[in-house]
């Protein structure tokens, strides 16, 4: 190549360098700018958010739940990595991605339970669907979808619920109440409650025991004691809003046997108000007594004290008049 720095003139040849110099200063920084703005294209088009499509999802117990995820703006997840996971990072209840799933990173409790659906993929739409949930299965569901710049997550809550068998009462031949109010199978944790002919909720024991997944919530209750006529053992799953009740009708001689109880528990407090009352006059009219024979001492000291003060008091008028003798007597020799 020929120095054409230090020429006074420029020869032809130098100009056609110089020209191909500034045609390929000129490509390079036009390529550099497309490919800047190709990097922030890209990297816009990579920001975005997570939106759950329903929480919390509530399932029976047993059945298959659907936890649903989608890219906002919606876009294709084809090319990302997408994970479930319940905050554990390193087990995973589920993982996608271009390649197969790799078993080795998936929670051992969710093996051969899940099914991850892509139908709606290209549009940002994905379902992880879990089979035969149990209660163990109930919390929050980490939904996870990672891009090469930017990622994102949502959260789902999974909530299950059972509706135990119709409650249970044991009654003999006389219609005698044998047993306790009995159920099973309830999640979560059901309300047990006894209602009275005229709907009044009657207090009694309740006891309820959670034993295992297959059998969830025990419950069981005995008659309330002061119960009567016809009542219902009204048993309630509140997360569905969803009751079982059994009634019975109880015979006469535990209404005359409450009757009774009530009666012997009202004249109960009968007398104990009575002895109140009369605890109370009591004090009042010995209060009285002890103020009034105080009174009487402090008089009778008074009395007992009077004769002595007039005592003293002649004895001072004498010793006066004495005093007063003697003064006379002694002005008269001072006279003289």
């Amino acid at each position: 190549m020929r120095n054409c720095c230090y020429k006074k003139s420029t020869p032809p040849y130098c100009r056609d360098h110089m020209i191909e110099a500034m045609a390929g200063l000129r490509i390079t920084t036009i390529f550099t700018f497309m490919s800047l703005i190709i990097t922030l294209q890209t990297s816009s088009a990579q920001r975005f958010d997570i939106k759950v499509t329903e929480t919390p999802v509530i399932a029976p117990v047993g059945s298959d739940a659907a936890l649903g995820c989608s890219l906002v703006p919606a876009g294709s997840a084809e090319s990302m990595t997408i994970k479930f996971h319940r905050g554990d990072p390193s087990s995973y209840v589920y993982v996608y991605n271009k390649n197969p799933e790799d078993p080795g990173n998936q929670d051992v409790k969710y093996q051969d339970r899940t099914e991850f659906l892509t139908e709606n993929i290209r549009g940002g739409y994905v379902t992880l669907t879990i089979r035969n949930v149990q209660p163990s299965d109930t919390g929050n569901y980490i939904c996870l979808f990672e891009a090469p710049n930017h990622y994102s997550t949502g959260i789902v809550e999974l909530q299950l619920a059972a509706i135990g068998k119709e409650p249970t009462i044991q009654q003999g031949k006389n219609g005698k109440v044998t047993g306790p109010c009995e159920s099973s199978g309830w999640y979560p944790e059901p309300k047990l409650q006894w209602i009275d002919s005229e709907g009044h909720i009657l207090e009694s024991e309740v006891s309820i025991t959670y034993i295992d997944e297959t059998t969830l919530y025990r419950v069981s209750s005995p008659v309330p004691q002061y119960a009567h006529s016809r009542v219902t053992c009204l048993i309630t799953n509140e997360l569905l809003n969803v009751k079982q009740q059994k009634s019975v009708d109880l015979p006469s001689s535990r209404k005359t046997t409450a009757i009774a109880v009530v009666g012997t528990t009202a004249a109960a407090a009968v007398a104990a108000a009575v002895a109140s009352l009369g605890c109370y006059i009591y004090k009042n009219i010995k209060g009285k007594a002890d103020r009034e024979l105080q009174r009487n001492e402090l008089k009778e000291k008074e009395d007992h004290s009077k004769p002595l003060r007039k005592r003293k008091s002649s004895s001072d008028s004498r010793k006066s008049s004495s005093d007063s003798r003697k003064s006379s007597s002694d002005s008269k020799i001072s006279s003289i």
